[in-house]
């Protein structure tokens, strides 16, 4: 594996890891062609977060927030060519270690699939798991929903909280579509606000998307799932023992406004 690290390309064994007790902001990005589409998004997120867990980077978070250093851009450009993931996803880390926070990008290839499987899991979030509003490592939490959901024989897991509401999956927000109506979970600070999911808001009709509270009967009786993340967009999802995804349906629902 390649990774950029504080400006310069090395092999993946030199990539720093977060130290002990600190929180490190990352965003995850779709690339098409070598380019990453919602580049400024994911910034102005990740300078959000990084302000909220106390970190600073090179050239100062309100540089983050206005699309990070020029040579940023051009460098993650440069890794997706070089790994060959031009398709691919681009992960942008803030990885703080003692009085540094170094800034690292990855890179890795993209699933074909359109529809994911998904599971109900009952991982309890401990008190020293990051805030559920913030993408950030560690991710004891999404990684054991997510290892619960696969163990199972799932691709992805559904976080069901202490009240049994339906927040999110481990990686991506979740779309309900009941009595033809598309619902997703409020952002009450329990769930990331994702950019794909903003961007649906964004381009769609007002009312075309409510926010409200989701349940487990919500999911047996929706007519269609979907997960949104920004590498993949809305992708159709079906229980693990529910009918099969409505990959048409959520296209034209949802994939419409993702796309245009």
């Amino acid at each position: 594996m390649m990774a950029w690290v504080d400006g310069e390309f090395v092999a993946g064994g030199a990539v720093p890891r977060v130290a002990s007790g600190k929180l490190g902001p990352f965003e995850t990005m779709g690339a098409t062609a070598g380019q990453v589409p919602l580049w400024g998004r994911h910034l102005e997120r990740l300078a959000a977060a990084a302000a909220s867990v106390g970190l600073t980077v090179p050239g100062g978070n309100d540089t983050l927030a206005a699309g990070g250093a020029p040579e940023w851009r051009a460098a993650a450009a440069e890794l997706l060519l070089r790994a060959n993931h031009g398709d691919g996803i681009l992960r942008l880390a803030l990885v703080p270690v003692a009085d540094r926070t170094h800034v690292v990008m990855t890179s890795r290839l993209r699933s074909p699939a359109r529809s994911v499987v998904l599971l109900p899991t009952v991982v309890e979030r401990q008190a020293a798991d990051p805030p559920g509003d913030i993408k950030t490592t560690p991710r004891r939490f999404y990684d054991a929903v997510l290892q619960q959901a696969q163990d199972g024989g799932a691709d992805d897991g559904l976080v069901v909280d202490r009240d049994g509401a339906v927040l999110e999956t481990a990686v991506a927000n979740l779309f309900v579509c009941v009595d033809g109506v598309w619902a997703t979970p409020p952002l009450d600070g329990r769930v990331l606000p994702g950019i794909a999911r903003q961007r649906l808001f964004e381009r769609a009709p007002a009312g075309t998307f409510v926010e409200r509270s989701i349940d487990l009967g919500d999911l047996h009786r929706a007519e269609a799932l979907a997960t949104t993340n920004a590498v993949y967009g809305p992708r159709a999802a079906s229980l693990l023992d529910g009918e099969r995804p409505a990959v048409e349906l959520v296209d034209r629902e949802l994939g419409r406004y993702w796309q245009s």
